[in-house]
């Protein structure tokens, strides 16, 4: 099971990544299907209650405008 940390390494040179992050974040949010489904095809250790947390990380990394 791979962390946050871990996943947030992997984005830097993943372009398919990068690119499935982008489409995720297209419209600006995160619906909790696609934050599961995300979850779940990534093994990341990550529990639905942290989803406002890393929305508002995301938001300062500059990937949520």
């Amino acid at each position: 099971m791979a962390t946050v940390e871990e996943l947030v390494k992997q984005y830097e040179t993943d372009k398919a990544l990068q690119k499935e992050v982008a489409d995720i974040l297209a419209d600006g949010k995160v619906s909790m299907t696609e934050f599961m489904t995300f979850v779940k095809k990534h093994d990341v250790d990550i529990s639905i209650a942290d989803l406002p947390k890393y929305m508002e990380e995301a938001k300062k990394l500059g990937f949520v405008k």
